[in-house]
């Protein structure tokens, strides 16, 4: 089988034909942790463990939103998750669909509303969010607008902002 897209083909097979025989969970939870910081190092550090390790990753608030400017914010990285989200998606599609990629560059974002933010005003949030994609292939354009159409579907990513999925913030709390 190989490679495609630089995605293992019959490591996708294998994984696909084991959750259809039930010999791998059909739910899986992707999380991570961390902690509000109380120092100039920025405002917030998490950790994501991955087979091939933990990354640590702090965030921060630029200046005039009360933090040191010091890292990306909680939204850029919210972002950069949806976009290398997409963009897995698509690029798996494709491989398993036969359909080689000469280049693809995606680049994505959110519209934040800042009086809502700021409690100015009532309101959302966040009043939009978007992705962009180019892409080089010898396949038509509308094979790749059918894989559009499929990533915005099946991305977890884009599915999580198109729909309503339910949301819990449980507190675990200790008086000081």
């Amino acid at each position: 089988m190989g490679r495609v897209n630089n995605l293992d083909l019959e490591a996708l097979a294998k994984s696909r034909e084991a959750v259809e025989r039930g010999e791998a969970p059909i739910e899986k939870v992707f999380a991570a942790e961390g902690e509000w910081l109380f120092s100039d190092e920025g405002l917030f550090k998490g950790k994501i463990e991955y087979p091939g390790g933990v990354v640590e990753i702090i965030s921060d608030q630029p200046p005039q939103s009360g933090g040191y400017g010091k890292h990306p914010n909680p939204v850029q990285f919210c972002v950069f998750s949806m976009i290398a989200c997409y963009a897995t998606t698509f690029m798996t599609l494709a491989a398993m669909k036969g359909v080689n990629i000469k280049k693809f560059k995606i680049k994505g974002g959110s519209v934040a509303n800042m009086k809502a933010i700021m409690e100015i005003e009532e309101g959302p949030v966040i009043k939009e969010v978007f992705v962009e994609v180019e892409v080089e292939s010898d396949a038509d354009e509308e094979v790749i607008r059918g894989l559009i159409e499929e990533a915005n579907k099946k991305c977890p990513a884009a599915y999580t902002v198109q729909n309503a999925v339910p949301f819990k913030a449980n507190l675990n709390y200790r008086k000081a």
